[in-house]
């Protein structure tokens, strides 16, 4: 499915505009312990809301601190249908079970085209294995992953 450029520039701008809303008005808390940083990059597939099974999509999120400040995205991309992606907005980690889940907001849905924005959980442990992506707008996602935390 192609988009056209403007369609395109919409949905940056919506990305961007997202971002900087929650970082500039503080709305939206990042609840970390300090200096607490999340990356992960990884291969799986999506079901979308309509049923079709994507394969062949690449996940890529990280939470990170620089001088205070806290960021967190995360983002899906696929070779022939785009990307879709957005913030992290709250990061919940478990120390005794090395686990984690991100809450966040997916601002733009290229590969599923389901309407945006949406509340999504991406959820799994530190080190190799499984991260799930659940949208609110029925995406659901499984990614073999190798995520670092620390």
């Amino acid at each position: 499915m192609e988009k056209s450029n403007g369609t395109k520039i919409a949905v940056i701008m919506v990305a961007f505009s997202l971002v900087v809303y929650s970082i500039y008005l503080n709305q939206v808390a990042i609840a970390i312990a300090e200096e607490f940083d999340l990356k992960s990059a990884g291969k799986g597939a999506i079901s979308c809301d309509g049923g079709d099974l994507v394969k062949g999509v690449r996940i890529n999120f990280f939470v990170t601190h620089d001088k205070g400040t806290s960021f967190a995205e995360w983002n899906i991309d696929h070779e022939e249908l785009g990307s879709a992606g957005g913030i992290i907005t709250k990061v919940k980690t478990s120390s005794s079970s090395n686990s984690f889940v991100l809450k966040g907001v997916e601002a733009f849905d290229n590969i599923c085209d389901n309407q945006t924005p949406s509340d999504i959980d991406l959820s799994g442990h530190c080190g190799s294995g499984t991260v799930k992506l659940v949208s609110e707008n029925g995406n659901k996602g499984t990614f073999a992953s190798n995520v670092k935390c620390g």
